[in-house]
């Protein structure tokens, strides 16, 4: 028993004193392998430095300075020629679209005609000629049509130019002085406008009422058309 045992010991010595080259050789890889990995953490920092995309490795956050705030410069006003000249282009088209009537309501009113009621309309004609700015008298009319501003304007204005051809409208006084078309005495009836100046009538319209219309009543008009044919037989 004793002889086994020490043999048994033996062996055991014998296989450590093999497994210490093994266990010596994994444990030196391991120290490669940490030394590698501490050289690379060194070679990143170097370069993150190098980039300067770290300033510090250690202590408190670097501190920045709060962002300058622009000093507000007072605005600069230039006065160019062009400009004004474009201002007063652009104040023109708005009178003129507010003078012109396309159907659209300006100011609140109404001036929808895009219906088959029977309308009651308040309008004057305007003359918008600079220096000769006139309001004719207003009138009334009731328009049963369907029918849009521009079609409104034209056969009001295709009206007074009647009327005025007809000698149905008076003078304005300030036409009177201003002795356009014509000299002219107070009271008197314009008799006609210069076909120049025509292209500054304007026509300014509101929608006061809309009724509904009576339907035709095509059974009692065909009655009276055949008593008609009976009496002249």
């Amino acid at each position: 028993m004793n002889d086994d045992q020490a043999s048994a010991s033996v062996a055991q010595v014998f296989g450590q004193l093999l497994m210490l080259p093994f266990a010596a050789f994994v444990y030196g890889i391991e120290v490669l392998i940490k030394t590698m990995q501490s050289i690379q953490q060194v070679s990143n920092q170097g370069m993150e430095v190098m980039a300067g995309s770290r300033p510090q490795f250690t202590g408190l956050p670097e501190a920045r300075a709060a962002p300058m705030v622009p000093a507000q410069q007072e605005p600069q006003v230039h006065f160019n020629s062009n400009d004004a000249i474009g201002k007063t282009e652009t104040t023109h088209q708005k009178e003129e679209q507010l003078l012109s009537t396309d159907g659209n309501s300006a100011n609140g009113l109404d001036k929808d005609l895009h219906d088959d009621m029977l309308k009651l309309v308040r309008y004057k004609v305007l003359f918008v000629r600079r220096e000769y700015e006139v309001a004719f008298p207003e009138k009334e009319d009731l328009v049963p049509d369907n029918m849009d501003g521009a079609a409104f304007t034209a056969w009001k204005i295709a009206e007074f130019i009647q009327d005025v051809e007809k000698k149905l409208v008076r003078a304005p006084q300030k036409w009177v002085d201003k002795k356009y078309p014509r000299e002219m005495k107070a009271g008197d009836f314009l008799d006609t406008i210069p076909h120049e100046d025509k292209k500054y009538l304007r026509v300014y319209y509101e929608v006061l009422e809309r009724y509904p219309r009576e339907k035709f009543k095509y059974e009692e008009q065909q009655i009276k058309v055949l008593e008609d044919i009976r009496d002249k037989l």
